[in-house]
């Protein structure tokens, strides 16, 4: 599937996910998680009917990212609910550039902070979230249901 340059400079094009998405978001989703999976009915909520926003990244018309974003009215924080790169594309930015169009996004839309989850022994998403601004605000015991830890973490926009 991969293509393209091997050094973090590819640049996939993102843009909001439509209907015609959905099984290619469902695809990636079973390729990224193991466990604590979307199915397809909360897919299709979380793009169709959900008050969020969801982001995909593509390479030659192959979705290799995505990123949902769940939003609440009168909150001012933002929420990254998902966040998922094809395993083949990992370490090349998209992640990062899934981040950084999002946050245009949410400021504009007049939200004043994004918030989200990961794993305890995530360090790698940790080492992300970091380089983007984001602070831990608090460890989440039981996170997971399969009895992991979380870090809740936290930027101003």
């Amino acid at each position: 599937m991969r293509t393209g340059a091997c050094d973090g400079s590819l640049k996939p094009h993102i843009r909001q996910a439509v209907k015609d998405d959905l099984d290619a978001l469902l695809s990636l989703e079973n390729i990224c998680f193991k466990e604590e999976t979307f199915n397809m009915a909360r897919l299709k909520y979380l793009l169709l009917k959900a008050k969020s926003i969801v982001l995909v990244a593509e390479i030659e018309g192959n979705i290799i990212g995505s990123m949902i974003i769940l939003l609440r009215k009168h909150i001012l924080n933002a929420r990254i609910y998902s966040l998922n790169v094809h395993p083949e594309y990992r370490r090349m930015g998209i992640a990062s550039s899934l981040m950084d169009f999002a946050s245009g996004i949410i400021k504009k839309k007049g939200f004043e902070f994004i918030s989200l989850e990961t794993g305890i022994n995530n360090t790698a998403a940790q080492s992300l979230y970091r380089s983007k601004g984001f602070q831990v605000d608090k460890k989440l015991s039981n996170y997971y249901t399969n009895g992991d830890d979380a870090l809740h973490l936290i930027r101003k926009l």
